[in-house]
């Protein structure tokens, strides 16, 4: 016959076992930028970046540069075992039209998979990076970069990056 003990015991058992990191963990979003930066991501960026722009009531990173620079965020190295896409907030600014490459980070370096996008002008739009496209998927990476083609570019604006 089971006591109060053995329930307890047995409640507190599972609590830790919920605790303890592992792949499972991971389904939960890894969250690099949502209003600040998080859990230990860096600005390393070699672009004209304002973290924390005030925008509305959010705090976008405001970006713009000269031809190949980038946003570039930078954390020790981890694997993305768990997770299926990087996602992100953006907004092309007045102009819009940047033509920009994602790009996985890995010793520092690009990946050389990218994937392109050019967000629209004054519009917010949802956007979802399949981490096989950056060739991150199921690999050890220590940043992601957003960055600009052969030309410079206006200001764009990017909120809630984070893996899931």
């Amino acid at each position: 016959m089971a006591t109060r003990r053995t329930f307890m015991a047995a409640g507190l058992g599972l609590a830790t076992v919920s605790l303890r990191p592992s792949a499972s963990a991971q389904t939960q979003p890894f969250v690099l930028y949502d209003d600040e930066l998080k859990n230990g991501w860096q600005n390393w960026s070699w672009a004209k970046v304002e973290l924390t722009t005030p925008a509305g009531g959010a705090k976008p990173i405001k970006v713009q540069g000269d031809p190949w620079s980038a946003l570039a965020l930078h954390h020790d190295a981890f694997p993305t075992t768990g997770y299926t896409k990087l996602t992100f907030v953006i907004n092309g600014g007045q102009q819009g039209g940047q033509e920009l490459a994602v790009k996985a980070m890995v010793d520092g370096k690009p990946v050389e998979a990218s994937y392109f996008i050019q967000p629209k002008a004054k519009t917010w739009s949802r956007v979802e990076v399949p981490l096989k496209e950056l060739g991150a998927e199921g690999k050890l990476i220590d940043g992601i970069a957003v960055q600009g083609q052969a030309n410079a570019y206006n200001a764009y604006f990017i909120t809630r990056i984070q893996f899931e």
